[in-house]
């Protein structure tokens, strides 16, 4: 999925051109909060944009993927702890170890049995995911409809990104 990735970002330019083929979303179920932009990408591809908040390790989302995944958490972004476990069916798995991902690193899931959680650390985390075609791997879902993201937030994610991705586009050309 790190080749996914690699691709993404070479083409992230051109689809942050078209901010209407992006779907905003809320994720507040349960820390961290994640406002998220989403779009289809190449048929079987999402490409996610996050802005994760900051949250206490044990108050983070210990989860699994339904599909395989690639991250990367931007340059200039805050770190994160992210803890990662391995293990099959719903309970959780024990915790394997605590990492803190710092700006510009880069890893992927791709073993439908691979957990995480991140939790950001004192201000919010950027980082850009693709994923590929789900597994038939059941994640944690919440009962709560997730809200649209404001307009505000919809603008300040995209402005993160493409001062990241394509600092020669102002704001104005969208």
């Amino acid at each position: 999925m790190l080749d996914v990735l690699k691709q993404v970002e070479l083409e992230l330019p051109e689809l942050l051109k078209d901010e209407s083929a992006w779907v905003g979303k809320d994720v507040n179920y349960h820390p961290p909060r994640v406002e998220r932009l989403w779009r289809q990408w190449r048929d079987i591809y999402r490409i996610y944009l996050h802005r994760i908040h900051p949250c206490k390790p044990e108050e983070a989302l210990f989860h699994p993927h339904p599909w395989p995944s690639a991250m990367l958490l931007l340059p200039g972004s805050a770190p994160y702890k992210m803890g990662v476990g391995h293990g099959g069916g719903d309970d959780n798995p024990p915790i394997d170890k605590v990492l803190t991902m710092q700006p510009g690193s880069r890893y992927e899931m791709v073993d439908l049995n691979d957990w995480h959680f991140v939790a950001p650390i004192d201000e919010p985390a950027i980082t850009l995911m693709v994923t590929g075609e789900p597994w038939s791997r059941e994640a944690p879902k919440s009962t709560k409809s997730l809200e649209p993201l404001t307009e505000q937030a919809r603008a300040e994610i995209f402005t993160l990104f493409r001062q990241q991705f394509c600092p020669s586009i102002s704001n104005v050309d969208r």
